[in-house]
């Protein structure tokens, strides 16, 4: 490598973001395929396995896991798949978030639509209609949803939890209708 390539080289890493994973000045294409081949061989990977897999030839599987072996210290295989890992996990945890919080999204929707029925539903009640029986029973109801929806917003912090009791909304028959 002549000196100017080398400042070159060294101008595209200060300011172009690298990632180990990707091919390695010095490195041929078919190091980089190697590379590759091990790279995608998962968690459980090594150089033998790898070979098995790339080459159906038997008997040249040992001349290439010296070679592959050789490359592989070359070019730090084991660092930089350990590193391609990692990206790859965090990308998996970004995607799992994202989909939990669209789940997120669409149960506060739905249970959105479901506070403006009851809501709906109060407005319409007449007083007179409530007796000494069913007062307890909304109350208790809406204590209840109430802890449940800051236990699944995490809000439940210092609050006693009221164990061994599935929560469930109780309706009348004067809820029917809606």
């Amino acid at each position: 490598m002549t000196d100017i390539d080398r400042v070159i080289e060294e101008a595209k890493a200060a300011v172009m973001p690298f990632e180990s994973w990707e091919r390695l000045t010095g490195e041929s294409g078919a190091a980089y395929s190697a590379f590759c081949a091990y790279r995608d061989f998962g968690p459980e990977r090594n150089i033998r396995k790898a070979v098995d897999a790339a080459e159906p030839d038997s008997g040249k599987r040992d001349k290439r896991y010296r070679v592959w072996r050789n490359w592989s210290t070359a070019f730090r295989w084991r660092e930089r798949a350990a590193e391609y890992d990692r990206y790859t996990e965090k990308l998996k945890q970004a995607e799992m978030r994202k989909n939990l919080e669209a789940q997120g999204e669409k149960y506060r929707a739905a249970t959105g639509k479901i506070l403006d029925l009851v809501i709906k539903k109060i407005d319409t009640m007449n007083p007179v209609d409530l007796s000494q029986g069913n007062v307890p029973v909304y109350l208790e109801t809406a204590a209840k949803v109430d802890r449940d929806i800051d236990e699944r917003l995490g809000g439940n912090e210092g609050k006693v939890a009221d164990a061994g009791k599935q929560g469930q909304l109780l309706f009348g028959p004067e809820f029917e209708g809606l």
